[in-house]
């Protein structure tokens, strides 16, 4: 088994997300969670495997019947714990102004001042500009995990596991898609398939289309801390003309 330090929230996504880990094989177990000195903790199964980002494999499919699931089940924010982060326009700002800001300041030594300048620019831009509620007020939300992408993704054959829940938050559905697999791809149409499914509905390809769109603008911007500490300038101007892109076709 392996116990680890967590978020208030990361316990309670997980455990919420054991609603449906019977049919949903890629959510881990929660064995257990509690409260100590040190704060939350939680116990899940240790499972032998090799990340996603150490593969050249396409993700097994039982990740997205997986997800598709999840949704499903959670979508219209339906059943979800209270206090669980929204990605909602007020989350947005503080996303903006409150972590990403202060870590260009940071770790903005690292780059050219005109990137820098130009990263700062553009977050304060997309912080107040108005697509983001008018766009995000269309967009169905259901229970994320929040941080998919091949790094968190444990892969043992065809069997596919999500690891770390600490950005479990309440969302577009697409958010935890766009990471991984286009809109027009096979693994896409599983996802749509394992909706269909298990909801009896079927899938609004204009809402999905649109989700996509908003992950392209959010995921840049979410990530750009990160990208500021451990990428090159070019990487980061090359995330910057996407974001940019984004807000532009949004």
């Amino acid at each position: 088994m392996v116990r680890k330090r967590a978020f208030p929230h990361e316990v309670a996504g997980l455990a919420a997300a054991q609603e449906i880990r019977r049919n949903a094989t890629a959510i881990p177990e929660l064995i257990a969670s509690g409260d100590d000195h040190d704060g939350p903790w939680l116990i899940i199964p240790f499972t032998s495997g090799t990340l996603l980002s150490d593969q050249d494999a396409p993700p097994p499919g039982s990740l997205f019947d997986s997800l598709a699931r999840l949704h499903g089940h959670f979508r219209g924010a339906a059943n979800v714990p209270a206090g669980l982060p929204r990605v909602d326009a007020r989350w947005w700002r503080q996303l903006c102004h409150e972590w990403v800001l202060p870590q260009l300041d940071r770790h903005g030594g690292r780059h050219p001042s005109a990137t820098i300048t130009r990263a700062s620019a553009l977050v304060s831009l997309i912080a107040a500009h108005p697509v983001v509620p008018r766009t995000l007020a269309q967009l169905s939300p259901t229970l994320l995990h929040g941080d998919v992408h091949p790094g968190n993704v444990l892969v043992n054959g065809q069997e596919a596991w999500l690891i770390d829940w600490g950005s479990s938050r309440i969302g577009p559905a697409m958010l935890d898609l766009a990471n991984l697999v286009t809109f027009d791809s096979e693994e896409f149409a599983g996802y749509r398939e394992a909706w269909e499914q298990s909801t009896g509905l079927p899938l609004d390809a204009r809402s999905a289309d649109l989700g996509y769109r908003w992950a392209a603008l959010q995921i840049p911007i979410q990530y750009l801390p990160w990208m500021i500490e451990n990428l090159t300038a070019a990487e980061v101007e090359t995330a910057l003309d996407r974001a940019e892109q984004a807000l532009a076709v949004l």
